[in-house]
């Protein structure tokens, strides 16, 4: 992943990561440790103030969100075990039984987010998403769900469904969601072009890594764990190979840590059309069956949204 010389002289997760030694700093809301890096353009909705970054308010018109999931909130609350009591969050909420967002029982919550109107995740070949999650204490992982992470495609509408099994248009869109399993493993699920390439690599990612021929990419699983009661900063970095090349990468980060470093990969085909768009912000338990069902009510909450572009 291409660093700006610059970041080495920013404090914090990501300026650290990028020289390959682990971070000392703490993850949580509104900690200036998340996403301080001077891109070339960036928004955060921490704290940070520094060159080339925009503080944005955490309200979805500022935060370009669009397509909420029906059924489903996503409500801006005080965030919970922070030093500050007052950092805020949107909370999302897992009532018993509910799993994806077309089950009968609807649970978390699910939005398209581009970031501010003067930020532009479109033009970049090269970005950086960033995020701070909290599962309650005492949450129940059981089978697995889905959390954020960045999505792209040759049209906002090939882009928006790719994920869910789709197959039409597959080859024309990506998403790289995260996801927990069982005991909070971590993983990449990641929705790809058929290509090779991605077979070869992506499938040798320690400690466990498999491919479903309907539902992408599970990579890495077990790379990092989610605990209950304690923040988690996750951080995604995308970079989009050159049409009919395999030199795409995908580099993800937890607690300032590198787990996963994925090079050599397809992630667009066919046309310069397929971009980065935004982040898919979304959040359920599943799975497709009863069986991956929140086994009752329970909440996790998401802070510090930090997006950037590198080139």
């Amino acid at each position: 992943m291409k660093v700006p010389a610059l970041l080495a002289t920013s404090a914090g997760v990501l300026a650290t990561l990028a020289h390959g030694a682990p971070s000392s700093a703490k993850a949580g809301p509104n900690s200036k440790d998340l996403f301080p890096v001077p891109f070339k353009s960036a928004f955060t909705t921490s704290s940070y103030t520094g060159p080339h970054v925009q503080n944005v308010e955490f309200v979805d018109k500022a935060l370009g969100v669009v397509k909420v999931s029906s059924g489903t909130t996503h409500k801006v609350v005080l965030s919970p075990d922070t030093s500050d009591g007052l950092s805020k969050a949107w909370e999302a909420f897992y009532p018993k039984d509910s799993m994806n967002p077309s089950s009968d029982i609807r649970g978390g919550f699910g939005f398209y987010m581009a970031g501010p109107s003067s930020f532009a995740y479109t033009s970049a070949t090269e970005a950086l998403f960033s995020y701070s999650v909290y599962f309650e204490p005492g949450f129940q992982f059981n089978l697995g769900g889905k959390i954020p992470g960045l999505y792209g495609g040759a049209t906002a509408d090939l882009a928006y469904g790719c994920s869910g099994g789709r197959q039409d248009g597959r080859d024309k869109c990506f998403s790289l969601r995260f996801m927990w399993r069982k005991e909070g493993d971590g993983e990449l699920y990641a929705y790809l072009p058929t290509a090779p390439e991605n077979d070869a690599v992506l499938l040798k990612v320690p400690p466990f890594s498999e491919r479903n021929p309907d539902y992408g990419f599970s990579v890495g699983r077990g790379s990092w764990k989610f605990i209950p009661g304690e923040w988690a900063t996750m951080a995604q970095g995308v970079k989009l190979n050159d049409i009919g090349k395999a030199n795409g990468e995908i580099e993800i980060w937890v607690n300032g840590k590198v787990v996963i470093k994925a090079t050599g990969i397809v992630i667009r085909q066919g046309s310069n059309e397929s971009v980065i768009r935004g982040a898919h912000f979304q959040t359920f338990f599943g799975g497709s069956t009863d069986e991956w069902n929140s086994p009752k009510d329970q909440y996790a909450y998401f802070s510090d949204i930090s997006g950037g572009i590198l080139a």
